[in-house]
């Protein structure tokens, strides 16, 4: 498996490249662990200075996913995420709610907001801390192309909160992200996205997880062990949890169409713990559709309905009016996350396409359980 790399640019150009080589390098990037309630322990993996350089490193815990194409995600730790990939007028309004049950003494959250054009980034005003008792701060204005306060909507007898997050455009703007990080995990169920892509993890364990050093110098050609301790919870937890373990470097300057950019190199370790015994082995397809008759093309949505990690396969048959199969098309293996989807593009690769006629696409797949998820589809080919 490949490791998990980013690149990050802070300079005018905003440009998707990549560095030829990379100055660090971590000895694992994948750890699969299997503590139970309660249990805890210690692990190790190196960081490795290529460079003639001392990197200044730093190290610290975040949240990942997978979207439904299959690529990763990355959020920051403990927080829910909101995209709205549409153009703003001066004077648009819109109301974002979500709910969350916080802890009896109550937990704190920040918000932040970026607009994509014109760029800018700024903090989101209003109730720092939600309390079961349903306590409301005064909300302060903000400036820039866009203007996001929070405020308490309601707190049931339960504890549960209600939270409304109120965006206002101040000037026309393109593109918006809304981040609520809350200081400690909480189950984030959300009432009105107002047309957003909602993005949160349920089943993260970053605050399971300890890491050291956070902060470290690696000489040139030296080797740093970081370490991290998993402490799990002794009780209500089942199946499997996930985050990451980011190793970040010191920027380096690099040449890009002209400009100097300060290029800052990130690793991402994955960690995944299953409780053991707890695991439920569960998957649907959810939809099958013909999208291209040339070459034949089928988009499959298959869904995670249990509590751990899928490494489902499958294959799609395609059989004629007379119940023949004329094509076997293979569904290669691919993760899916717990509670997730993946939509497959699976595509007809012979040099012969099917004649004019009514079929059936008959997809299965083999997900690891006790029975096979299936789905079909008819469809008419002229």
């Amino acid at each position: 498996m490949r490791p998990v790399r980013f690149v990050l640019f802070f300079a005018a150009i905003l440009a998707s490249v990549s560095i030829s080589s990379f100055a660090l390098q971590i000895t694992q990037i994948e750890f699969d662990l299997h503590l139970a309630p309660g249990a805890s322990d210690t692990y190790t993996f190196q960081v490795i200075n290529n460079e003639s350089d001392s990197q200044d490193v730093t190290v610290y815990m975040g949240d990942w996913t997978r979207t439904e194409n299959g690529e990763n995600d990355f959020l920051t730790l403990d927080s829910a995420r909101w995209l709205f990939a549409r153009e703003f007028k001066q004077g648009d309004e819109l109301d974002v709610k979500y709910r969350v049950t916080p802890p009896n003494d109550g937990i704190t959250l920040s918000g932040t907001y970026a607009s994509g054009s014109p760029s800018s980034q700024g903090q989101v005003a209003g109730e720092p801390k939600l309390l079961s008792a349903g306590t409301t701060a005064p909300i302060e204005s903000t400036a820039g192309p866009v203007a996001i306060t929070r405020t308490i909507v309601s707190t049931e007898a339960d504890g549960t909160v209600t939270v409304n997050l109120h965006v206002h455009a101040l000037q026309d703007f393109g593109g918006l992200r809304i981040d609520e990080t809350f200081s400690s995990h909480v189950d984030i169920e959300p009432v009105d996205n107002a047309e957003g892509e909602f993005t949160t993890v349920a089943r993260s364990c970053g605050d399971w997880i300890t890491a050291s050093p956070q902060t470290f110098t690696v000489a040139p050609g030296g080797t740093q062990p970081v370490s991290f301790r998993v402490v799990v919870p002794n009780s209500d937890v089942s199946g499997m949890y996930w985050a990451m373990i980011f190793v970040q470097g010191s920027p380096r300057p690099q040449q890009r169409q002209g400009a100097t950019v300060l290029a800052i190199e990130r690793f991402g370790v994955k960690v995944y713990e299953t409780i053991p015994g707890s695991e439920e082995l569960s998957g649907e397809v959810k939809s099958v559709r013909k999208v291209e008759s040339d070459p034949l093309t089928f988009k499959v949505t298959f869904a995670n309905t249990g509590n751990v990690q899928l490494r489902p396969t499958g294959t799609i048959n395609v059989i004629n009016q007379h119940g023949d199969a004329v094509r076997t098309l293979a569904i290669d293996e691919f993760p899916l996350l717990p509670g997730k989807e993946r939509v497959l593009s699976v595509a007809d690769d012979s040099e012969s396409p099917l004649p004019a006629g009514i079929y059936r696409a008959l997809v299965t797949i083999d997900y690891g359980g006790d029975n096979l998820a299936g789905g079909t589809r008819d469809f008419r080919l002229r």
